[in-house]
């Protein structure tokens, strides 16, 4: 069932107001067909069989057409035939004379049309169904001869007819109209909603590329970033090598022979000099086991506790090291910095010049 009615219900069109009402329309024409055809065992106990039988026939057959072509997308067609064929059944006994009924209360039917039009059409067509109705309705009673307002049975039974068709078109054009404007409504924020995810759809790729570039520009800023610590670990690196060979440099321990080093000092001895001088002197005489080591100071301008103290402590680590250290080169100036300062070096042999020093050998 299920199956068949999604079948019936498949319009083709892509408004969805237009969807809409043909759905609507073929279901309320499948109904009708299942009455009318629940219609027929009625039709055996009236008087005019062969009538009404032609018309359930013809109602079947209009009801046929009716969903066949707004299936087809031409559902405005539909539904006006199948509001025809709704109405042409409750005047056509009018006009013959076999209504089952008073002819002047198969009108109360007409309603039938109307309700049927505010499912199926738009708004402003239930007004033009209503005056088809009431046309239809006056020419019928004309074609049958029916007699009308003739008394005041007739005109009340015809007036609360005719206005029961008007009242039932207003308040359906009404509900109509406000089912319409919601379903607009509901379709204009459907679309904003839409548009809105489109945009968000947009902006999420916009940002999603976005990220991409900053992350592959991210990605290079860091490669370039490594390179440049990589290279200024190597610039440090040599910095550090270069420092290392000035520190060597500016405290040169020179062999004079295969049991003496010459150590010539030049330039102001400060705490990190003094420093490289120990560590510099230590490591030459422990890798060539020399016997005297003769620190020349005639280039120090000064020499102070602090030159002096570390002096002393060179004097104390070679000694113990089995190394002699001779002093060379103290100038007149120095020599009574040293007496005033009241520096004892006496336990450290002395001489004026590095030649003087190389001779006494």
């Amino acid at each position: 069932m299920r199956s068949m009615i999604a079948w019936l219900t498949n319009i083709c069109g892509t408004d969805e107001d237009d969807l809409r009402r043909g759905r609507t329309t073929v279901i309320v024409a499948f109904v009708m067909i299942c009455l009318a055809v629940l219609a027929i065992p009625l039709t055996f106990s009236g008087s005019n069989l062969l009538i009404s039988l032609v018309i359930i026939i013809i109602s079947i057959t209009a009801y046929l057409i009716t969903i066949a072509i707004t299936r087809r997308g031409y559902i405005g067609i539909g539904s006006l035939v199948l509001i025809a064929f709704i109405t042409l059944p409750i005047l056509t006994p009018i006009v013959i004379q076999s209504s089952p009924t008073s002819p002047l209360t198969s009108p109360f039917y007409l309603v039938l049309s109307i309700l049927v039009a505010g499912l199926t059409v738009r708004p402003v067509f239930i007004w033009l169904v209503l005056v088809a109705n009431i046309v239809g309705l006056f020419v019928a009673w004309t074609i049958a001869n029916t007699p009308i307002f003739i008394d005041q049975l007739q005109t009340s039974l015809i007036l609360a007819a005719l206005f029961l068709q008007v009242g039932t078109a207003w308040f359906t054009f009404i509900g109509g109209q406000i089912t319409d404007n919601a379903l607009k409504e509901a379709r204009r924020l459907s679309n904003e909603a839409r548009q809105n995810a489109a945009r968000l759809a947009e902006l999420n790729t916009t940002l999603e590329l976005q990220v991409e570039q900053r992350t592959k520009a991210l990605q290079i800023a860091l490669r370039d970033l490594e390179q440049r610590t990589a290279e200024q670990a190597r610039l440090l690196a040599e910095n550090e090598q270069q420092r290392q060979v000035i520190r060597e440099l500016s405290v040169p321990v020179l062999p004079v022979n295969n049991t003496t080093l010459v150590m010539p000092l030049i330039g102001a001895l400060d705490t990190a000099r003094i420093v490289d001088m120990q560590q510099q002197a230590l490591n030459q005489i422990e890798h060539t086991n020399a016997r005297e080591l003769i620190i020349d100071v005639t280039g120090v301008p000064v020499i102070d506790s602090q030159v002096a103290k570390g002096l002393l402590q060179l004097v104390e680590a070679a000694r113990l090291m089995g190394t002699q250290v001779i002093l060379v080169g103290i100038r007149p100036e120095v020599a009574q910095t040293l007496v005033t300062l009241g520096i004892d070096l006496h336990h450290i042999r002395t001489y004026s010049t590095l030649q003087a020093a190389l001779a006494k050998r």
